[in-house]
């Protein structure tokens, strides 16, 4: 067994350089043995098997050399171990002054519970700080982390990651230009083109979401989309994509849903606009949404407003509740006109897409138009009364029947134009979202992000 050779501090490292700086810190080197050659006129050190001790830091390798210029470099299976971090990598560069070590090859530093591997890294040891600029990757038992570059902070095991990020949590997948990352509270702020993609196995539906920021809890299972959130749900079992934005979108797992600011909900069967918006999912499979802020929703060709409205979805039905100020206005198509209802409580029943029934209570009032029998003449009917029921087939009126305190009027084709308008009227069929753009514009936004068509796959409905 070859005898160690020991180098230390000041008297040590004078043996393989002329002399160092006073402020020079205390390290302790040994090798299996040691050749100092002059070159350049430095004293160079070739060392074999060295050990590095600094400050609590302890370095392996199979050979190093002391350029005698403040650095050392270590080469062939080079291991550092500082307070239970373990660095490991082919070639090593080590700045006795500064502490700074400069890795190269197959770089790769854990914790025993993290995993960061790189081509290459810094590590500042008096900041608990490595730099990874080559690309990196980042594994622990929950998330796995792709990114050009990274700096992981030992001390705290948090990591901020730039350019290119991708995050994978179980069933989520995060895109974004930046991501810092806390390892110990499970969670991860993104900053810029941030796209989600979550799809549990089994489930029938796929959401993507878009956004400028977002805050992930992986303990609640909560994301915070803001900077004018957009989100796309894909249910392959209804055949049909959910479309929701807003300026923010908080997500609690796969029940709840908030959206604030100029929220926009879009189905196939229905789109609804107004200020925030907030949806539950029970036990039973109901989905519970309740819109507030001036609420406008579009069926077809029906325009419906209301102080508030709810809505109970299943996968068969879809009902909608109005409360305060309901109006409801649709086109006509025999007359060209505006059938008008009104009142303070409203209950709408669709089924497939299709209408199928209105109940209208409380103070209601109506404007509608109809063909009679004789001679098809059209005529209007102006009434009111406690209530009004409307049942449709296939989405077109069947039956109408009023009940309590009815009061009504009827007018031949030549009197409507003696017919006036309920009072709070709206018609504004231009103010409705054309879907096919919403889906359009959702659909080149995420091409755009994931910069190539390709990179996402859809079965959009």
């Amino acid at each position: 067994m070859s005898k160690k050779i020991v180098l230390l501090s000041a008297l040590a490292i004078g043996l393989a350089s002329t002399s160092l700086a006073q402020d020079q810190r205390e390290i302790q080197l040994e090798s299996d043995s040691l050749i100092i050659r002059q070159i350049d006129g430095r004293s160079v050190s070739e060392l074999v098997r060295p050990i590095l001790i600094s400050d609590g830091s302890k370095l392996t390798a199979n050979f190093g050399r002391d350029e005698g210029d403040g650095y050392i470099r270590f080469w062939g299976d080079v291991v550092v171990v500082e307070e239970g971090d373990t660095l490991r990598t082919d070639r090593l560069r080590y700045d006795k002054s500064s502490k700074v070590s400069v890795a190269e090859g197959d770089v790769r530093l854990s914790d025993g519970e993290v995993v960061l591997q790189s081509p290459s890294a810094t590590h500042y040891s008096d900041e608990d700080r490595t730099v990874f600029d080559e690309g990196v990757q980042y594994t622990d038992s929950l998330t796995i982390l792709f990114a050009d570059r990274a700096v992981y902070y030992t001390d705290t095991n948090m990591a901020v990651f730039s350019r290119n990020v991708r995050l994978v949590q179980d069933d989520l997948t995060l895109y974004a230009d930046s991501v810092m990352y806390k390892r110990e509270e499970r969670q991860a702020s993104a900053w810029g083109n941030i796209i989600v993609i979550r799809s549990k196995i089994g489930d029938s539906k796929q959401n993507y979401i878009l956004g400028e920021t977002l805050y992930r809890d992986a303990r609640v299972d909560s994301i915070f989309v803001g900077g004018g959130a957009k989100m796309a749900v894909i249910d392959s079992a209804e055949a049909d994509t959910l479309y929701v934005s807003a300026e923010s979108l908080f997500l609690q797992g796969d029940d709840s849903l908030i959206a604030t600011d100029s929220v926009l909900v879009s189905t196939s069967s229905y789109t609804v606009t107004g200020d925030s918006l907030s949806t539950i999912t029970d036990g039973d499979d109901l989905q519970h949404t309740s819109i507030r802020g001036s609420p406008i929703a579009w069926l077809i060709d029906t325009q419906l407003i209301a102080d508030s409205l709810n809505l109970i979805s299943s996968v068969e039905v879809d009902s909608i509740f109005g409360n305060g100020n309901v109006f409801v206005a649709s086109l006509d198509s025999l007359s060209g006109r505006i059938q008008q209802l009104k009142g303070q409580h409203l209950t709408l029943v669709m089924r497939q897409d299709s209408l199928r029934s209105m109940l209208i209570e409380r103070s209601a009032e109506s404007v509608f138009f109809l063909e009679r029998e004789e001679g098809g003449q059209l005529a209007a009917y102006r009434g009111s009364g406690d209530g009004m029921r409307f049942d449709f087939v296939q989405g077109a009126l069947n039956d109408v029947a009023f009940y309590t305190g009815v009061e009504g009027t009827y007018y031949p084709e030549h009197l409507f134009d003696q017919l006036s308008n309920l009072a709070g009227y709206i018609w504004e069929p231009d103010q409705r979202p054309d879907r096919d753009a919403i889906a359009s514009e959702f659909w080149a936004e995420i091409d755009r992000r994931m910069h190539t068509t390709s990179a996402v796959t859809t079965d959009e409905n």
